[in-house]
Order: structure tokens, then C-alpha cells, then sequence
């Protein structure tokens, strides 16, 4: 099941709470992120605001999928954390336009009806998209994860070259949801 929360209210907090320690458990013991470890062992930034949109999919209670959606038009990770890793140039902006954060899955074989966890976010995220009128999104990633952006039907636009950032190769880029729907089909 995916469940999408805005912002971080009260009505959420039992779930908030879920998303921040396995944030906290992809990110900084999975990932290595040290600067984000905490001893509460919850992952929250100043990011996570009331315009933010947090997406988890959930099996047996637990989360095992997670990703966030922020506004361009207010402060975001590219704006704020890392603008050098555009060189200069400039990235998509707009009221219609989102940032794409904190991607993760607990395993990269977890399924939930034989169809990765991973395709249930993307497919998900992208019919979000495409109801609330997001025209595009636009993030930081491995390389080596655009072939599976656009093996699940997004339109990937690389905005400046790759670079390397706190030890990590990431490529900005703007992906753009397909105008056709997708299915969740079940995979070998």
C-alpha cells in the first residue's frame, strides 16, 4: 500500500515517525550519510516543512519504500544544498515543477504482488504527478539510475554534467512523468 502525507501534521505523526527512522536507517547506515546521523536515529531536515510530500509504501505495517516531493518555488536541496553541482546554470522553477528527494527502498528486491518496490514509487509518484498537475520534477541522482527512470516510463532531461559530491557521482536532472499510464505489472 502507498500512503501519501502532506507536510508533517499531527493526523500523520504515527507514520512521520515510521518514514524519519527509515529514512534515518537508509540514509545514514545504509548510505554512509554522516552528516545526517542523529542520535534519536530519525532522519529530518529543514526540508521537511508543511509544503513537503512525503509518498511510503508500506508492507505489514512497515515501511518499505519512501520518497519526498518539495516546491521549487521555496527553498529545496539543489537551491540550497548543492546549486554548484549545476555549474552555473539554471534548473526548472515553477509553481507546476518539484524537487524529487530522499529516494530509497529497503531492499532492491522487496515486491509487494511480484512487482518491485521500487516501480510501485515510481508508478505511484508519476500518477501523483500527473492528477495534481506537477509537470515535471527535477533531482540529484547516481547516473546510473536514469536507464531505470526511463525504463519506467519518465522523460529524463540531464541538466549539467555529472559530479562528484560528497564522495558521490550525482547528475542533476529534470524528469518529466509520461503522458501514458503505466501498469504494475509483476516481474521475474
Amino acid at each position: 500500500m502507498m500512503k501519501i502525507c502532506i507536510g508533517n501534521s499531527r493526523a500523520n505523526s504515527v507514520l512521520m515517525e515510521k518514514i524519519w527512522r527509515f529514512r534515518h536507517q537508509q540514509f545514514v547506515e545504509r548510505r554512509g550519510w554522516q552528516a545526517l546521523r542523529k542520535s534519536d536515529r530519525r532522519e529530518i531536515d529543514q526540508f521537511d516543512h508543511d509544503c513537503a510530500i512525503h509518498f511510503s509504501v508500506l508492507k505489514n505495517d512497515a515501511v518499505i519504500g519512501y520518497s519526498r516531493l518539495l516546491p521549487t518555488v521555496q527553498p529545496h536541496l539543489l537551491s540550497s544544498v548543492y546549486p554548484q553541482i549545476m555549474r552555473g546554470q539554471k534548473w526548472p522553477r515553477s509553481h507546476d515543477v518539484f524537487e524529487w528527494t530522499r529516494w530509497a527502498v529497503a531492499s532492491g528486491d522487496e515486491r509487494i504482488d511480484g512487482v518491485r518496490v521500487s516501480r510501485v514509487l515510481m508508478i505511484g509518484l508519476m500518477e501523483f504527478c500527473r492528477v495534481a498537475g506537477i509537470t515535471s520534477l527535477i533531482g540529484e541522482t547516481h547516473p546510473k539510475l536514469i536507464n531505470s527512470l526511463r525504463a519506467n516510463g519518465w522523460q529524463t532531461h540531464i541538466l549539467s554534467e555529472p559530479s562528484i559530491f560528497e564522495n558521490e557521482l550525482v547528475v542533476p536532472l529534470e524528469v518529466i512523468p509520461s503522458s501514458a499510464p503505466q501498469t504494475l505489472k509483476a516481474t521475474s
